[in-house]
């Protein structure tokens, strides 16, 4: 067991290299909004506040050696995502695919429409939950997944196309304000900052707006805010403020848990938990009837949470824990690589926004952003998903349009200043 000081000063050193790393991508995007900020929106509260505070009301328990592994490593990560995001591109990527800028708007009502038609059959079998979206939640954790994350998925995107099509203000909130009401039904908190992370990404990114640090200081307060009433609107808080931080502190046990897997000595996995999330968990249970509900992470809620998965009361997150359990010792180093690849391709993919302005591209920025335009836990990275959904994304904004599309333009250093929006007439096929 570790004295509250001594997590205090780890805490605290693995929280301003995490922030150094922030400035340092905002010095390099002349803008505190930036590809970062979803993450730290949900990390900074969810890794260092909240514990922190746990810590100092309840105590902990960890060794010395787990409680520096866990907050080195998630350092290391932001580390090396800033790293590989602000080293220069020479070129700019060019896709082979067509695309289209005129039916945006269509496409966005299109996949609005589908994501209520998805969503409907859950409200009517569950009538009774639908002024208590929680406990719709609670219920359709098993068995209802392609219903649940496509008609999210669908939202995501109908948001997505709407903010760039040409539509008038009215008409763009109308289409945000519908899918936040689907979002809100799914009765996932995290689901509806995702929303709201997404359109402040796409003002970052396509609207130029470029913070500096005391507005997007303010802006992330509010959304400090945002996130605490999503609290309020799902669970029971408790009677005083000091019940609703404890309560809104035993939610955010990632750490914690990881913390627990390091220092119960667990079996190293050899990579297995990891090679199951990814292949077992993107089969939907409808075409695996007998999927089990212990594959890839959820092997380690079956070891030290097994009430929650007889109860399928949700499986709390272990957070780095599960590439622990894998790797051992050497999960920071695996972490920290992918953490640098997906630093290199935002790089990769901002770039290509800021010349194309195509909702293709700003979606990988946004998945590369890590909000969750995939909803599905227990699954493993869904980079391939998310380029299927952005190749899918050029393919049908050529529905329908006179002009169609395709890159011609090569960038040779960070200095240029690349054209926006459509190509030229001279470009199109």
């Amino acid at each position: 067991m570790i004295s509250s000081w001594f997590a205090d000063i780890v805490l605290l050193a693995s929280l301003v290299l995490s922030l150094l790393a922030y400035v340092w991508v905002s010095k390099w995007d002349r803008s505190y909004l930036n590809v970062l900020t979803p993450t730290f929106v949900i990390s900074i509260p969810a890794y260092y506040l909240l514990p922190m505070f746990f810590t100092h009301v309840f105590g902990t328990e960890a060794s010395p050696y787990a409680y520096v592994y866990v907050y080195a490593t998630i350092a290391a990560q932001n580390v090396a995502f800033a790293y590989a995001y602000t080293r220069p591109i020479r070129k700019l990527l060019r896709l082979p695919f067509c695309h289209s800028y005129g039916n945006f708007d269509r496409l966005s009502f299109v996949f609005l429409v589908l994501a209520v038609l998805m969503y409907i059959p859950i409200l009517l079998q569950f009538p009774e939950y639908i002024l208590d979206p929680r406990q719709m939640y609670s219920h359709t954790r098993t068995g209802f997944g392609i219903n649940f994350y496509i008609s999210s998925t669908f939202a995501y995107l109908a948001v997505i196309l709407i903010l760039f099509s040409r539509r008038s203000r009215l008409i763009k909130g109308f289409v945000i304000l519908v899918a936040a009401a689907v979002l809100s039904l799914h009765g996932s908190k995290g689901q509806v900052l995702s929303l709201v992370l997404l359109v402040a990404l796409f003002e970052g990114y396509v609207g130029m707006r470029k913070l500096s640090f005391l507005p997007s200081l303010l802006a992330g307060t509010g959304l400090g805010v945002v996130l605490l009433l999503l609290f309020a609107a799902t669970m029971t808080l408790g009677d005083s403020p000091t019940q609703a931080l404890e309560t809104i502190s035993e939610y955010s046990d990632y750490t914690r848990n990881a913390i627990l897997v390091i220092d119960s000595h667990f079996p190293i996995q050899y990579g297995r938990l990891t090679a199951e999330g990814a292949i077992i968990g993107r089969i939907p249970r409808l075409l695996m009837p007998n999927k089990p509900k212990n594959f890839g992470g959820l092997y380690l809620d079956e070891k030290f949470y097994p009430e929650s998965i007889d109860a399928d009361a949700g499986a709390p997150d272990f957070g780095i824990g599960v590439q622990y359990a894998d790797f051992g010792a050497l999960a920071i180093l695996y972490l920290a690589a992918f953490a640098a690849l997906r630093g290199w391709l935002a790089r990769v993919f901002v770039r290509r926004l800021t010349y194309s302005r195509h909702p293709a591209d700003f979606f990988l920025v946004a998945f590369l952003a890590e909000i969750s335009l995939f909803p599905v836990g227990a699954v493993g990275w869904l980079l391939p998903e998310a380029l299927l959904a952005a190749v899918f994304l050029r393919f049908a904004s050529c529905l329908g349009t006179d002009k169609v599309y395709r890159e011609r333009v090569v960038l040779k250093s960070r200095g240029g200043t690349p054209p926006l929006g459509p190509p030229t007439s001279a470009e199109s096929i």
